[in-house]
């Protein structure tokens, strides 16, 4: 039987953040063909706030590791994952008013056969230098594009159907293979 990690003990703890500190939660979208001037940039959003706002990245990350990175404040929201067993959990994600910084990114990975990763992370108003959650890597499938919401479904990536191992060994790579 799967286990739900959204207990009420969990619920609690979102809840009791002290007063007067917002939790700021945001996505992150990465992908091989998002790029500005032939460099790949990711997506970042940040909802429930009117201006943009620059957040800490954690060590190791792909992008702008241990650095400040501009989060631009455009709203998304996500169902709770369904948990069942032998099921990897999935949820549907929105963003919302974000067709015209979204689209043309979407229409060049459309092109590029590589996964659409989204990175959650949650941070509070008292410390914007480092995620207090995460980051939690989701791969987004179906990805479509209604007016100006751009709706997929995001799952846990399935380590149980990854390959194994997922290093190709290669001559031209390790010349030490030839016999």
């Amino acid at each position: 039987m799967a286990v739900d990690p959204f207990t009420a003990a969990w619920e609690e703890a979102e809840a009791t953040a002290p007063p007067g500190v917002v939790i700021y939660y945001t996505i992150e979208l990465q992908h091989p063909a998002f790029l500005q001037d032939a460099v790949e940039v990711p997506i970042r959003c940040v909802t429930d706030v009117a201006d943009d706002t620059s957040f800490g990245i954690e060590a190791g990350a792909t992008f702008n590791a241990e650095e400040m990175a501009l989060f631009q404040a455009i709203p998304f929201f996500a169902e709770r994952p369904e948990f069942a067993e032998g099921r990897t959990p999935e949820c549907e994600v929105t963003i919302d008013n974000a067709a015209r910084e979204i689209v043309e990114y979407l229409e060049a990975a459309v092109q590029v056969k590589a996964d659409l990763v989204v990175l959650y992370r949650e941070y509070r108003s008292d410390d914007l230098t480092a995620p207090c959650y995460g980051p939690v890597e989701f791969v987004m499938r179906k990805v479509s594009v209604t007016g100006a919401r751009v709706t997929g479904k995001a799952r846990l990536d399935d380590l149980a159907n990854r390959r194994f191992p997922n290093k190709v060994y290669s001559i031209d790579e390790f010349a030490g293979l030839l016999p």
